[in-house]
């Protein structure tokens, strides 16, 4: 099951600053914004095939999954 979006949030209260491909997706009830941005970046380029710093595609999907959804 996948968490629900929080409603009523502006675009930087969700960090809705995230990569186009990834519109759509929601994080699984278990999963924190880590383990979220974790599955995405590794069913798109392959386990640990990516950068992880800070402005990178992981670090934005993480803040989403962990702001935008309850």
């Amino acid at each position: 099951m996948y968490k629900k979006k929080k409603s009523g949030l502006s675009g930087k209260d969700a960090a809705s600053d995230i990569p186009s491909w990834a519109e759509g997706e929601r994080p699984l009830e278990e999963e924190n914004g880590r383990e979220f941005a974790k599955r995405l970046l590794d069913d798109k380029y392959g386990e640990g095939n990516y950068p992880t710093g800070p402005g990178s595609e992981f670090s934005k999907i993480k803040k989403w999954g962990d702001r935008a959804f309850e």
